[in-house]
């Protein structure tokens, strides 16, 4: 079950560990991922941190409440048992929906600074861009299918151990099946990555034409999907319901200890989300009296 959730919130783009407190460092953690991949002069620094702070403050006022109804309604599907593997699927589509309409806000303001960016900037993301993608191929380079599920079962039993508190034999027997049934799509997840950097690289050389960059940008950064072959989608979506089920088991397995210790993780996470959402309603309705 922890996976689950954990997806759905690496999907919003959160913590599951010290909400609050990280949250009010969002602005300081995108300013040094941004600082990983381009320098930026200080006409695009002072654009790019006006861009960080609205979009900060629209985050939390507008988009956290998305999240804190899809966890409620998550959180009693898995209560009342009536969680699926095709629910489950369908709201990890949903998930995927709020990361789309985080770039859907910023694109207007993006483009701007995208396309001021000089030929050596543009050569400094794609550099760091190469790289990040060298060492995920290093990463599983040379390593046997056993070797994988075995990475496999020890980062899946970590990831529960965290919501759960610790897994039980049962259950790391349970995450090792899945695994092992789980159809392979690494040589395709690689594939697609890489293509993605090309159509990307394509999107930079071509900056000048506002229209353009808006087409390609659009389509890398909300339909992804699109430069999957067929069977990679279809593997994806068999793998999601695949774990929709290995969470159906997991569920049926809990001790009563896991289950408080899961429903308490998850219900902080719901109250931490909730009173961010309503501390930036609170100041937006102040500066609007002021």
């Amino acid at each position: 079950m922890k996976k689950g959730v954990m997806l759905l919130v690496c999907l919003l783009g959160l913590s599951a560990c010290s909400t609050k407190f990280s949250y009010h460092f969002l602005d300081w953690a995108i300013g040094w991922e941004q600082e990983d991949y381009v320098t930026l002069d200080k006409s695009q620094q002072k654009a790019f941190d006006a861009l960080i702070e609205k979009f900060v403050l629209w985050h939390q006022s507008k988009e956290l409440s998305h999240y804190v109804v899809q966890l409620t309604e998550v959180e009693s599907l898995i209560k009342t048992n009536t969680l699926t593997p095709v629910l489950w699927a369908e709201h990890v589509e949903i998930a995927k929906r709020h990361w789309f309409r985080l770039f859907e806000f910023a694109l207007p303001e993006l483009l701007p600074i995208i396309m001021s960016l000089s030929d050596a900037q543009v050569k400094q993301i794609l550099a760091k861009l190469r790289e990040d993608e060298q060492e995920l191929v290093k990463e599983f380079a040379g390593k046997t299918p056993t070797q994988l599920q075995k990475e496999a079962d020890e980062n899946l039993q970590e990831q529960f151990d965290d919501w759960l508190g610790s897994v039980s034999a049962e259950q790391k027997e349970l995450i090792h099946q899945y695994n092992q049934q789980r159809l392979s799509t690494l040589d395709m997840w690689l594939e697609y990555r890489h293509e993605w950097l090309r159509q990307f690289e394509v999107a930079l050389g071509q900056r000048a034409d506002k229209a353009l960059l808006t087409e390609r940008l659009t389509l890398l950064m909300t339909q992804p999907d699109e430069l999957k072959s067929e069977q990679h989608k279809v593997f994806l979506r068999k793998n999601t319901e695949a774990f929709g089920t290995l969470l159906l088991a997991m569920n049926a397995s809990l001790s009563e200890k896991q289950s408080k210790h899961f429903y308490k993780k998850l219900g902080g996470l719901i109250q931490d989300l909730t009173e961010l959402n309503q501390e930036a309603i609170e100041k937006e309705a102040s500066a609007k009296k002021a």
